[in-house]
């Protein structure tokens, strides 16, 4: 699939924990966890901000030169929405610095994905899962 979109949403969700950082807006973590979770469980070709992306440059752009598996974008956007979870209830729990701590974590890995593609948290998670069996 055409990996644009996706990264796209990794952008917005990296700026988005960026403003919400910057501003001290800790409710801006658990509003992020809600549209990865809506992401992950609609897909990458289905989830709200890949296709307003797609949307909005139907016209636009050319067909993509390079593919990404779509297993690994929902991966990335499955782990992204556990780390945010966690800190999602610490924010709850009052504990905002170590919540931001935990959701700038994201916003780095968010926006390396955003910025090359390489989806380092699945790539992360394969190599400490170990080698496959058949």
């Amino acid at each position: 699939m055409d990996p644009r979109p996706s990264r796209f949403e990794q952008g917005v969700v990296a700026l988005v924990l960026l403003v919400g950082f910057t501003f001290q807006v800790e409710l801006l973590i658990p509003a992020v966890t809600v549209l990865l979770a809506v992401s992950g469980a609609l897909g990458p070709r289905r989830a709200p901000l890949p296709r307003l992306f797609a949307a909005a440059t139907a016209d636009v752009v050319e067909p993509a030169d390079t593919l990404v598996d779509p297993h690994i974008v929902r991966l990335t956007v499955t782990i992204q929405t556990g780390v945010l979870f966690l800190a999602s209830v610490l924010v709850l729990l009052g504990v905002g610095g170590l919540a931001w701590f935990i959701a700038l974590v994201v916003v780095v890995t968010a926006a390396l994905d955003a910025a090359t593609g390489s989806w380092i948290e699945a790539r992360l998670y394969r190599r400490l899962s170990g080698p496959r069996r058949p």
